[in-house]
């Protein structure tokens, strides 16, 4: 499958997410268990809850068997109080995007895609899906 057609793929089922969504919280949770099915349980997704300068673990798909290394991969190069954009760290064959949500000018979430030990490569068009992800869901965290 062509890389465009995966992240097309990714568009159409990442919005149904908000579809059968019963809140917020139900709705973040859907779009990650979306991109790890879609994704063939090929990355591992995070997402941490940022308040008061501390980060904590709210949801994780596809890190059992990681090293804690491999899980904290990247971190050490995130300042969430300044991250104003995708961030991406890349070591090997080792990548991770951080996706910075926000909601009224703070930031509430951030949302790490890690591949590890993988041959697939971020590029400008996973970078654009990632920006078109994160307005999705700041759209509609909205309107709940």
């Amino acid at each position: 499958m062509k890389k465009s057609d995966f992240l097309d793929e990714l568009r159409l089922e990442v919005g149904l997410a908000y579809d059968y969504a019963e809140n917020r919280d139900d709705f973040i949770v859907r779009v990650l268990k979306t991109i790890h099915a879609i994704s063939k349980k090929k990355v591992s997704l995070t997402i941490h809850s940022y308040l008061h300068g501390k980060y904590t673990l709210k949801y994780a798909l596809g890190i059992r068997g990681l090293t804690k290394e491999q899980e904290q991969f990247g971190l050490g190069f995130l300042f969430a109080n300044r991250l104003r954009s995708i961030s991406y760290v890349r070591k090997e064959q080792n990548q991770v995007l951080f996706l910075p949500v926000y909601e009224n000018k703070s930031l509430v979430y951030i949302i790490s895609l890690r591949l590890i030990d993988s041959d697939y490569q971020f590029t400008k068009q996973d970078m654009i899906f990632a920006e078109e992800l994160v307005h999705f869901i700041e759209t509609k965290r909205s309107a709940f």
